[in-house]
């Protein structure tokens, strides 16, 4: 049982959608990383708003990470909070890239960049990109976590079920086997109550025949 358990489990872990869940959070952590350089090559000490966009890669690092060490030990994520923080990050994402894109000139205000307008229009498109790819990643790592979570779920509904199933058998063979006991049991108890009985009515007749009470 356990290790036909085992070997699931490993097959599982090396399958295609963990697979791809495993590349998504890596390319998401790369990306989140890589995205604060342009923030911070926009100005070294951020503004109010230039701490929100680095607070936002920082929270995607953070997510991709958690979710990069549950894969690598092989333990299920927490759905629920995994979902919830995806969702925030990927609002998070377009709500950023909508905002360098429509308002770039505003954006890039609030930056309050020292560098000339040429390298913050550069800064700011390669910025628009990653939280573009970023937002393409997350959204696929969510979508193949939510298939993995249901995956093992079944998988160990299965599992549970094959140990009732195990255990229901097991069981009824030790109730059969206690059953044959038993019943051996009293077959060797009732031929030593006979061979009892026997010896004991041969005695009775041994002793009148001494008496000499003879039959007629």
């Amino acid at each position: 049982m356990a290790p036909s358990t085992g070997s699931s489990s490993l097959r599982s872990r090396c399958s295609l959608p963990n697979l791809l869940v495993w590349l998504l959070n890596l390319s998401l952590l790369a990306l989140a990383a890589a995205a604060l350089g342009p923030v911070l090559l926009l100005r070294p000490r951020p503004t109010p708003f230039g701490w929100a966009v680095i607070s936002v890669h920082a929270a995607t690092l953070l997510t991709a990470l958690a979710a990069l060490c549950a894969h690598l030990a092989a333990a299920r994520l927490r759905l629920a909070a995994y979902t919830s923080f995806a969702l925030a990050a990927l609002c998070c994402h377009a709500l950023l890239a909508a905002a360098f894109v429509l308002h770039r000139d505003s954006s890039l205000r609030l930056l309050e960049s020292a560098r000339d307008r040429r390298e913050q229009l550069v800064l700011a498109f390669l910025e628009v990109a990653l939280l573009l790819a970023m937002l393409l990643a997350q959204a696929g790592a969510l979508a193949a976590t939510c298939v993995v979570s249901r995956r093992w779920a079944r998988e160990h509904r299965e599992v549970e079920t094959e140990k009732a199933a195990v255990a229901r058998k097991r069981g009824r063979e030790m109730a059969r086997v206690q059953a044959v006991s038993a019943a051996a049991a009293e077959a060797g108890v009732k031929a030593v109550d006979d061979k009892v009985m026997r010896s004991s009515s041969g005695k009775k007749v041994h002793w009148a025949n001494d008496d000499g009470f003879d039959e007629c």
